[in-house]
């Protein structure tokens, strides 16, 4: 397995609300469709039953390859994919929030809290490096004592991403990435969040940055609007289907081994 691939071309769709049914980006591509409609308590926050229920529904799949997740209400979902994880590894997060609050409901799996309880109950998972959210989010995520197990870039400092690229490749340790689409502006997604301003070429970028030196074991995507307006839903759509098509095309060049030669090709072109 060479630096810059992925362990495999395997891609998932967990279809929890039906929004997938009204997209195309997955028709020219061989998917692993998990109908999930029917698991009840699943909705922003995942209740013990349903929580076993999803663990039971991909233990087969493993970790490894390209995850679609629905809406930014499930993306609780990294946590069940990062748990089948064998090896120490790190988390790249694309987020315009940090989803490290802390749990309403007991110990209940959620949207807004799963990074946090990744890192309280994930021992393989060593560094977090988590880009987009605001300024205010992330100082309220270093309050809570990871140190620099959690290195965080905020949105106000995307520039501050160049001098993050050559860190990303120090360790070694294999990467898992998760993108939730949010971080993006209205020109790349249309979520049922509020969103920032980052352009999804500057998500590429940092990919094919942070495969330049490691291997990659997988990731996986958010982001999809179930609740968009009638009125607005072909236009989000087809805004989300680009973006979707991008990022498996991305996904398609780490499994292909060629997310170094990319990146330095990009850079003789600037």
């Amino acid at each position: 397995m060479r630096i810059g691939e992925t362990q495999s071309k395997q891609m998932v769709i967990m279809d929890f609300t039906g929004v997938y049914g009204r997209e195309t980006f997955y028709r020219a591509h061989d998917f692993i469709w998990l109908d999930l409609k029917e698991v009840q308590g699943t909705n922003g926050y995942c209740d013990k039953e349903a929580e076993e229920e999803l663990r039971n529904r991909i233990r087969r799949l493993g970790p490894e390859g390209l995850h679609f997740l629905d809406s930014g209400n499930y993306h609780y979902a990294s946590k069940l994919w990062l748990d089948m994880v064998e090896e120490d590894f790190e988390l790249l997060v694309f987020d315009h929030h940090t989803d490290m609050q802390e749990p309403v409901f007991g110990k209940i799996l959620s949207c807004g809290g799963w990074l946090k309880v990744a890192l309280d109950t994930n021992a393989r998972l060593k560094r977090v490096w988590l880009i987009g959210p605001a300024a205010e989010g992330i100082k309220e995520a270093k309050a809570l004592g990871f140190g620099d197990r959690v290195i965080c870039i905020c949105e106000e400092d995307m520039g501050g991403v160049e001098r993050c690229q050559e860190r990303l490749g120090q360790s070694g340790l294999p990467l898992y990435i998760s993108v939730d689409k949010d971080i993006l502006s209205r020109e790349d997604a249309r979520t049922n969040w509020d969103q920032g301003t980052v352009r999804l070429d500057a998500v590429l970028d940092i990919i094919r940055a942070a495969a330049k030196k490691r291997r990659i074991i997988g990731m996986d995507v958010c982001g999809e609007n179930p609740e968009e307006r009638e009125q607005e839903e072909v236009v989000s759509r087809n805004v989300n289907d680009r973006t979707n098509r991008a990022l498996i095309a991305v996904f398609l060049e780490l499994c292909a081994g060629k997310g170094q030669a990319l990146w330095q090709g990009e850079q003789a072109r600037r």
